[in-house]
C-alpha cells in the first residue's frame, strides 16, 4: 500500500514538473520573437536595423536616433518598435502565401534582382551597396524574394475581391474631399508689382499659357505653359490649394501670395464625380481590405517578444489570447 502511495506521488511530482516547465518557455537563442512557433533571428533583426537607421542619419542627422520621437520614446525605441512589428507581419503573410501556394520563382527572382543591379548602377555599384550596408548575397536575395512572395499575396487577395457599385459610391461620398482634384496652371513672379502687371495682360485677354512660359518664375511648369498637372487637397501651400479649389475649369484667380511668391491660378479640369476617380476608388478600398485582414490575421496569431521594449505589454496581450 506504501509503495502504490510514493508511486502516485512520484507521478504528481513529474506531472507538476512537466506543467512547470512547459509554463517557463526558454527563451531561443538569439531570436527577437516567435510567431506561431516560428522565429525571427535576431541577426534579421539587427540588419534590419542597421538599414533604417543608416537611411535616418543620412537624412537627419547621427544624432537622430537619441532624439525624442513623443510618448517618452526615443526615434531609436520607436524605430526598433516598428522593425519588430514589420518582421512579425511579414512573417505571418509568408506563412500565409506558403498554405496558399503562391511563391516566387528563381527565374522572377533573377530578373528582379538583375532589375536593382540596373537602379544601383551596375554589377560594381550593386556589391559596393551590399558591402555598405553589411549584407551577404544571399540575404539580400531572401529579402527581394520575401518581397515579391508578399506583394504576389497582396496581388492574390485583391485580385479575387468583389466590390459592389453600392459600396464603392458609399464610400467615395463618405470620402469625397479626398479624391476631389483639379488641374491647374500658374503663374508664379517674385514681386506684386510684377504680378498685377501679369494679371492686368491676361484680363485683356493675353494667352494664359503663353504668359507662364516667358513670365514665370518656375521652370518646370514654364516649359509646360504653366501646366501642374492633378493634385488633391493637402499637396499644395494652403493658400495655393484655397485659391485652387475655389475656382472652376476656365476661371482665373486674383493674386495669391505664398511663401514662393506670388501666383496667378488658372484651372483647366476638375474631377469631382465619382465616375472621374472610379478606378482610385476601388483601389483604395481593396487596398484597405487587405490591410484590414492583415491585421486580422496579427491579432489572431501567438506572438512571443523577446526583446526587452514593450515585450511584458505584447506577452500579456499573448496571455489573454491563450
Amino acid at each position: 500500500m506504501k509503495q502504490n502511495k510514493r508511486f502516485l506521488i512520484l507521478v504528481i511530482i513529474l506531472s507538476l514538473c512537466v506543467s512547470v516547465l512547459a509554463g517557463c518557455e526558454k527563451t531561443p537563442k538569439d531570436a527577437v520573437a516567435r510567431v506561431n512557433g516560428d522565429t525571427i533571428s535576431k541577426d534579421e533583426f539587427d540588419k534590419n536595423f542597421e538599414m533604417y537607421k543608416k537611411a535616418y542619419e543620412s537624412q537627419y542627422g547621427p544624432d537622430i536616433m537619441k532624439k525624442d520621437a513623443g510618448n517618452d520614446k526615443t526615434f531609436e525605441e520607436v524605430i526598433k518598435e516598428n522593425i519588430l512589428e514589420k518582421l512579425i507581419t511579414e512573417k505571418l503573410i509568408t506563412e500565409s502565401a506558403k498554405e496558399k501556394n503562391i511563391t516566387v520563382t528563381d527565374e522572377e527572382l533573377k530578373e528582379q534582382l538583375k532589375n536593382y543591379e540596373e537602379i544601383l548602377g551596375g554589377e560594381e555599384k550593386y556589391k559596393e551597396f551590399l558591402k555598405q550596408n553589411n549584407l551577404t548575397e544571399e540575404y539580400f536575395k531572401d529579402s527581394i524574394k520575401k518581397e515579391m512572395t508578399i506583394d504576389k499575396y497582396k496581388s492574390d487577395y485583391v485580385n479575387g475581391l468583389k466590390i459592389s457599385e453600392e459600396e464603392a459610391k458609399k464610400y467615395f461620398e463618405e470620402n469625397k474631399d479626398s479624391y476631389v482634384k483639379v488641374r491647374a496652371s500658374h503663374i508664379l513672379v517674385k514681386t506684386e508689382e510684377e504680378a498685377k502687371k501679369v494679371l492686368d495682360k491676361i484680363k485683356k485677354g493675353e494667352d494664359f499659357h503663353a504668359l507662364a512660359a516667358t513670365e514665370s518664375i518656375d521652370n518646370m511648369s514654364a516649359v509646360k505653359g504653366g501646366d501642374l498637372g492633378f493634385f488633391a487637397r493637402g499637396q499644395m501651400v494652403p493658400e495655393f490649394e484655397e485659391a485652387a479649389f475655389s475656382l472652376k475649369p476656365g476661371e482665373v484667380s486674383e493674386i495669391v501670395q505664398t511663401d514662393y511668391g506670388y501666383h496667378i491660378i488658372k484651372v483647366e479640369d476638375r474631377l469631382e464625380n465619382y465616375e472621374d476617380v472610379k478606378d482610385e476608388v476601388l483601389e483604395d478600398l481593396k487596398n484597405q481590405k487587405y490591410q484590414a485582414s492583415v491585421k486580422k490575421m496579427r491579432d489572431e496569431a501567438k506572438v512571443k517578444i523577446y526583446m526587452k521594449e514593450d515585450k511584458k505589454e505584447n506577452n500579456e496581450k499573448e496571455e489573454k489570447k491563450s
